[in-house]
């Protein structure tokens, strides 16, 4: 009876991880750059990327004395392998590679997400005119990257996050951007296992003569 306890337990923590989500955000505004911000999160646990978080500084250790090197053995002659690898063609890997990333990207594209908290852009040129073909070229290109994102991952974001306007009053264009992509470590698993899987049979095969 103890041990079902245990299994069931295991069982259950292992599910509890597989259920927490991997995340990365990227916090950045051009007016501030020193300020910028990318972290990856499990869970509740938060890794810094930019800034890396300061390690308190470790005492040094006393240092013992050197032993004396001793002369390294000679290196002896490789046996012949009895058998022989096996050999595969260009056109094999370059199909497994094909369908593996096939493969992954059909269930990433089901899986990832996109938190958008906040993307303001204020656009602004030397003169009027470049300002006003700068924002004309930045609404298409946000339109069609836009439809991309939305067709093929899921995004998720607040009424009126997105801005995008143009500033005849300024001379440098500026940016403030939190964003947040992120994926379930069960998926994650489901990706690796898939691709193992394929690798697994195409290393089973018959080679080739």
């Amino acid at each position: 009876m103890v041990f079902l306890y245990i299994i069931a337990g295991i069982t259950a923590f292992v599910a509890l991880i597989l259920s927490l989500n991997l995340s990365v955000r990227v916090i950045f505004d051009s007016s501030a750059k020193e300020n910028m911000r990318v972290y990856a999160k499990i869970g509740f646990y938060k890794i810094h990327i930019i800034p890396e978080k300061q390690k308190k500084a470790k005492k040094p250790k006393k240092q013992k004395p050197k032993k004396p090197r001793q002369k390294p053995p000679k290196p002896t002659e490789p046996k012949e392998k009895e058998k022989e690898q096996k050999k595969y063609a260009i056109g094999e890997i370059f199909g497994l590679i094909q369908d593996m990333g096939l493969a992954l990207l059909k269930r990433f594209k089901k899986h990832f997400r996109v938190r958008i908290y906040r993307i303001d852009v204020v656009l602004a040129a030397e003169d009027a005119e470049k300002t006003a073909l700068l924002y004309g070229g930045a609404i298409q290109s946000a339109y069609y990257l836009h439809e991309f994102l939305e067709r093929n991952f899921k995004i998720r974001k607040k009424p009126h996050s997105i801005k995008i306007i143009p500033d005849f009053s300024k001379s440098e264009t500026f940016f403030d951007i939190d964003i947040k992509f992120y994926m379930r470590l069960s998926h994650m698993a489901a990706l690796g296992l898939s691709s193992l899987i394929k690798f697994l049979k195409f290393w089973k095969k018959p080679k080739k003569i």
